[in-house]
């Protein structure tokens, strides 16, 4: 799986709270994308009122780029095995492949839940990617351990990160003194 380019959607969290604004972590995007031209930051759910839902940015996407084109969802393996309570989840088959991450503790095919089970079924021994929607691959890559509660939390705690993301988001992170807990400084 050879990819062009990888949109990065800074998402609307309807589920919790976020302590950085839109902007914030629309910025931090840009700055890790800053680099690397085959990683773009997209802004498409902050543009957007209400509750920010993958699915409605997966149609969105189809919109601008038409049925012609192949789109990947990129998840973790957390993610998908939650994915059939996500908002018309269903819908995610017919609007773009998914490529999962691995990630530490989860046994992928021990975790897939009853929902998920056909789905996963109809991709074994299918050509990972064929079409432009409905496939599922899974990614070969070493399943690390970091994820952005944990930075949020070593932020918190005034733990250093460093090396778990790029040194210039986290330098925007210290001087605008996103996720500090109260009454600490950055």
């Amino acid at each position: 799986m050879l990819l062009r380019q990888v949109l990065l959607v800074p998402a609307r969290p309807w589920q919790r709270g976020t302590q950085a604004s839109a902007g914030q972590r629309l910025a931090m995007v840009e700055l890790a994308c800053r680099d690397n031209p085959a990683l773009q930051p997209d802004a498409i759910e902050l543009l957007r009122a209400g509750p920010s839902f993958t699915v409605e940015t997966l149609r969105a996407l189809r919109m601008r780029f038409g049925d012609h084109e192949t789109l990947w969802l990129i998840l973790g393996a957390d993610a998908f095995v939650r994915l059939h309570t996500w908002h018309c989840w269903q819908e995610l088959e017919r609007l773009c492949h998914l490529a999962i991450v691995p990630r530490p503790g989860i046994d992928l095919a021990a975790a897939i839940p009853p929902a998920l089970q056909a789905w996963w079924a109809r991709q074994q021994g299918a050509t990972p990617g064929a079409g432009t929607c409905g496939g599922l691959r899974v990614l070969t890559a070493p399943a690390l351990e970091i994820s952005a509660t944990a930075i949020r939390r070593m932020v918190a705690e005034r733990r250093s990160p460093r090396y778990l993301l790029p040194d210039p988001v986290l330098d925007y992170i210290e001087d605008a003194g996103i996720y500090c807990q109260e009454g600490h400084e950055p």
